[in-house]
């Protein structure tokens, strides 16, 4: 067994990873955002003035990391605010992007940002922002102040794409910046072990916490109808807290403003969403709406006495059948009526909510450029029994909160948001690491992470939660049931992604002891197979690709089994390999037998739905193997019918609107199935596919407002970001051309695991390119290769170089006639054994 490098450079790595300063390539100096700032940036001071009021900072990619200032001098204390944002046109809305609110992140929730500057020298955010590419700094004193150096001390690599150990370029320019997207997005949104600290400070004085969402105790997920009892002392602007929320943010949520002290408040808090000495309330996730996580009214709650900063407060909060009844310091009673609490969760659809307005745990986090420490929690039952009581001053709250820090090398689905780790997103994540930075450690440990929380009992035995937090810990993993409840395909995906991994750098030592876990979890959602139809399905349960007893769920179920057995194999574990092969090829079976329709021309897209189709069936046929050449002929000669605007809409039933969100997530899926139907299966159609490359995700590269250097979310039809300034443009799932174009378009791919073997079967003349050159990494090195279209189109250039250790083979197009070291024969493949280059000239092609 290979020792691999990044194990050596890498593995348990907890404290800080410096990768260095970040500074903006460009900038712009004047009275608002510019889209041109094309001042190169160099580092030379930057002023701000009264008449120059905003510094547009342009890093011209997609960075993460902690933001710094370092000021060369100012004229007197001066304040600023800084705006954070991953495309330009959200440097204009008072929140930028943000906040982001679904979960606490171990990151700022705001992409806004005071900072009140007293003398020359770095000053530093106390919180990590999870990605941006703009900046803006605005002055908001009447003074001067001069900037050494503004930028990002980045919590994450940020290699040039020319430097990856993956590389792809091709005489297309727009598909080799598309290719880069991946090779950008896997850096900004993978996290080393310690390089996302707590957002909590435990303190002898309690938790100091600084403006942030609420982060939810994990010992209250139950609860009824209580009293939650605190004392708080505000340092800055006011406190906030919630009650009856899942550990998901949602529920009940306070804010109690202070007297806004002179000294201590900033020149642009907002007092017509906080008024001073009042109590805030709302129900939901936040008192600010951001796109999905819409909320509800805020109501407000004007005190009859001043709330003074820098002085403890007890405060009750009693949940009753009339309301939430707030207690502050037992000067003065608020009851806030409960009919809003009751409207709301009645009309949720979110399966990460509490059920009721009077159930669920509590939690604690002040709004944005507040600070307040608490300590002293109590919870008492409406009987008098003492549920919970926490002095807030041991580290281990930061567990029972989720905000303890990150201790694993893993990866998010997104670097501004989710800050999640969704093993669905996980399938694109590993294929692309794997072609392009080659960082499989941060692959390994999202795995070790996701099954360290793996259930062990029922409900739900045997899962892996679908999207665990960063602060999460296993003691802590039954308050989180939500997470294992619902998206069931996505335990297929991770399989999917456990397999891909094995496939990709044969690591049996990291695998083999996490062997039992990965057959308990292939085992879990074998159960969920209908006995009757044969097909994935399951009683009140949800998949995100397709509805139960339908073909996509079912595909990818077979798919994901399909993965695991080379791992079987290699850990001679040749009942489960049988056992898995036996049930893949009974769940092709089934959907050929009971969703194919003739009369569609495509496979249907349930039982329930014949004569609905979807992408995500004819991709997940087309990768599992279900459909045959005929099949898939037909199922891509239906792709246009789902033509919508800049690409194609996920089902025949969505509506043909300019709101319908087009996923980059399911036409990737989608982009390696048309290839493997055309390497495989004889399907010579690569129209669509083209279109994908040429019309989709082109509108992530060739619109600057919008640009990130990364992958998107999602798209509108009309090629803008698919939900507004609420999409994440940093998010893996969208970037699968990064693994698609080495390994269809260049053609390396592994014939065993580890690339021990491996295959070089160029596509010549594919999407009409006249040139394609690559590097693959393996762990024994990088594979490079290029093939190059010459002679009009009636010859070919081909050359590789494999890593020593290895065996390749070059596939020829058919028999040609090939020219192999002055000597002329016709000739199937080539092998490309050991360090040598060999270089294949083709004659009589007709490109």
């Amino acid at each position: 067994m290979l020792t691999f490098l990044f194990c050596l450079l890498f593995a348990a790595v907890y404290g800080f990873v410096d990768y260095g300063d970040v500074l903006p390539e460009f900038y712009a100096a004047g009275t608002g955002p510019v889209l041109k700032a094309d001042s190169p940036y160099g580092e030379h001071q930057l002023s701000l003035t009264p008449d120059t009021p905003y510094l547009t900072l342009d890093f011209a990619t997609e960075v993460a990391g902690l933001p710094f200032f370092e000021v060369a001098a100012l004229s007197r204390p001066t304040q600023i605010e800084v705006k954070y944002a991953e495309d330009l046109t959200a440097l204009d809305n008072p929140y930028s992007d943000g906040p982001w609110t679904f979960s606490n992140g171990l990151s700022n929730t705001f992409r806004t940002e005071t900072f009140n500057l007293t003398e020359p020298g770095r000053i530093e955010s106390y919180f990590v922002q999870g990605g941006q590419r703009w900046e803006t700094v605005r002055l908001l004193t009447n003074s001067t102040v001069a900037f050494e150096k503004i930028g990002f001390r980045t919590t994450a690599q940020h290699l040039a794409t020319d430097d990856t150990l993956g590389r792809f370029s091709s005489s297309n320019a727009v598909y080799d910046r598309i290719w880069d997207l991946g090779a950008r997005v896997v850096q900004v949104a993978c996290i080393d072990a310690g390089n996302a600290p707590s957002t909590w400070d435990i303190t002898p004085d309690g938790a100091f916490i600084r403006g942030q969402q609420t982060a939810q105790s994990a010992k209250g997920i139950a609860l009824s109808n209580y009293t939650l009892s605190l004392s708080t002392k505000i340092v800055k602007g006011g406190t906030g807290w919630r009650v009856a929320s899942s550990t998901t943010p949602t529920g009940a949520v306070f804010y109690l403003t202070s007297n806004y002290t002179e000294d201590t408040t900033f020149i642009n808090t907002n007092r017509t969403l906080l008024p001073p000495n009042t109590l805030v309330f709302n129900f939901g996730y936040s008192i600010v709406n951001q796109s999905t996580l819409v909320t509800g009214w805020n109501q407000y709650f004007p005190l009859n006495a001043s709330i003074h900063e820098d002085k403890w407060y007890n405060i009750s909060t009693t949940i009753t059948s009339e309301g939430y009844r707030v207690n502050i310091d037992g000067v003065q009673e608020i009851l806030v009526p409960i009919f809003e609490a009751e409207y709301l969760s009645a009309a949720s659809t979110s399966s990460f909510a509490s059920s009721s307005p009077k159930t669920g745990t509590w939690g604690f986090g002040p709004w944005s450029g507040q600070e307040a420490y608490v300590k002293d929690v109590r919870v008492t039952l409406s009987n008098g029994t003492v549920a919970y009581t926490n002095a807030m001053t041991s580290s281990s709250t930061l567990s029972e909160y989720g905000v303890a820090p990150l201790d694993a090398s893993v990866c998010l689905d997104g670097g501004k948001r989710d800050r999640l780790v969704w093993i669905g997103d996980f399938y694109h994540t590993t294929k692309v690491i794997a072609s392009s930075t080659h960082r499989m450690d941060y692959v390994l440990g999202s795995i070790e992470y996701a099954l360290t929380l793996q259930k062990q009992e029922p409900p739900f035995e045997g899962f892996a939660p679908i999207s665990a937090s960063l602060g999460s810990r296993p003691a802590y993993m039954d308050a989180f049931l939500s997470n294992y409840a619902v998206l069931l395909d996505y335990q297929d995906l991770f399989l999917g992604a456990i397999g891909d991994y094995f496939w990709r750098t044969n690591d049996l030592v990291g695998l083999e002891k996490y062997w039992p876990n990965v057959k308990k979890l292939a085992e879990a959602r074998i159960g969920y197979i209908d006995p009757y139809s044969g097909l994935a399905a399951g009683d009140d349960v949800f998949y995100f690709l397709g509805p139960v007893n339908g073909s996509a769920v079912t595909a990818l179920l077979s798919y994901g089994l399909q993965r695991l057995i080379p791992l079987a194999e290699a850990l001679n574990d040749t009942a489960a390999a049988q056992h898995y092969q036996e049930t893949a090829r009974d769940l092709n079976e089934a959907v050929n037998r009971e969703l194919w329709s003739s009369q569609l021309g495509t496979y249907a897209l349930s039982i329930s739905a014949s004569s609905n189709y979807s992408l995500t069936s004819i991709a997940w046929t087309l990768l599992s193997g279900a459909a045959n050449s005929t099949q898939a002929a037909s199922m891509i000669a239906k792709l246009p019918d789902l033509r919508l605007g800049a690409g194609y809409k996920t089902s025949s039933s969505d509506p043909d609107l300019s709101t319908t969100q087009l996923s980059p997530n399911i036409l990737g899926m989608l982009l390696e199935g048309l290839f493997i139907a055309h390497r495989d299966l004889g399907v010579e159609n690569t129209t669509v596919a083209k279109t994908l490359l040429d019309d989709f995700w082109s509108q992530m590269v060739l619109q600057d407002e919008y640009h990130s250097g990364a992958s998107w979310e999602y798209l509108y039809p009309d090629g803008s970001p698919g939900i507004d300034l609420f999409t994440s443009l940093a998010h893996p799932w969208g970037a699968a051309p990064t693994y698609v174009l080495p390994e269809y378009v260049l053609g390396i791919t592994a014939t065993s695991p580890g690339f021990k073997t491996w295959e070089f079967r160029p596509n010549l003349g594919a999407l009409g390119l006249t040139e394609a050159y690559g590097t693959v990494p393996t762990p024994y090195g990088v594979i490079s290769a290029r093939w190059e279209i010459v002679d009009g189109g009636k010859g070919a250039v081909i050359t590789a170089l494999g890593p020593n250790g290895t065996k390749g083979r070059l596939v020829l197009p058919g028999e040609w006639e090939a020219e192999r070291e002055g000597r002329k024969q016709r000739c199937r493949y080539v092998d490309l054994d050991g360090e040598e280059e060999r270089l294949v000239r083709l004659h009589g092609l007709s490109l």
